[in-house]
């Protein structure tokens, strides 16, 4: 089997073998296994050793990835991907880490879904977040309506209208009025929600 290795930066190498770039691991340990070679015939059981430690890099990265805060499974496919980790070995983390519990779809949405509520973004605008990561549109909706009574999205729409109508005070009131509610609508707020706050507002 042939192996090649070549540098990505100034710690690490690429892996090769066969022509299949298989990951990458720390140019400190290619040279101590390979000295003064980054191209060598090497054997099953050598290129079983190295498969070997890219799986136990992949692991420490996706773990330690995962420790800084949570991520959805495409969040972690896409992150060992971007350091062309083979997708046996990035199956097999990410099999291990739901395994483990370290890894929950539902638990980020959960808390995803909190702080974009939080944040005061609109529920087509939060569901439109939960497809970029890949995650079940049922799921999502489900875990909105169970987190969002409407109040809290509808006084946070308010405090926006709010700051809007500041930032427009010294406009005429029809034209204001027509660039808040554009505004509004372009974050995701149907027409039905900004005219339910604003009636709100205007009549407390």
């Amino acid at each position: 089997m042939l192996l090649k290795y070549w540098t990505k930066n100034k710690n690490h190498s690429f892996i090769s073998l066969d022509g299949e770039v298989w990951g990458v691991l720390p140019t400190r340990t290619l040279h101590h296994l390979y000295p003064f070679v980054s191209e060598i015939q090497i054997s099953e059981t050598q290129a079983d050793e190295l498969i070997a430690l890219l799986e136990k890099r992949a692991w420490w990265m996706l773990t330690d990835y995962l420790a800084k805060s949570e991520h959805s499974e495409h969040d972690c496919r896409n992150y060992l991907r971007k350091h062309s980790f083979q997708e046996g070995i990035a199956d097999k983390c990410i099999a291990l880490c739901i395994e483990k519990g370290y890894l929950d779809n539902r638990r980020f949405a959960e808390i995803y879904i909190r702080s974009l509520l939080e944040r005061g973004k609109s529920k087509r605008a939060i569901l439109m977040k939960m497809k970029e990561h890949r995650l079940d549109a049922s799921v999502a909706e489900s875990l909105l309506a169970e987190l969002d009574d409407g109040k809290q999205s509808r006084e946070m729409l308010k405090e926006q209208i709010i700051k809007l109508m500041r930032k427009h005070h010294q406009e005429e009131p029809r034209k204001a009025k027509e660039k808040i509610y554009a505004s509004l609508y372009r974050k995701g707020f149907s027409l039905d929600e900004i005219a339910d706050a604003w009636r709100d507002l205007k009549n407390p």
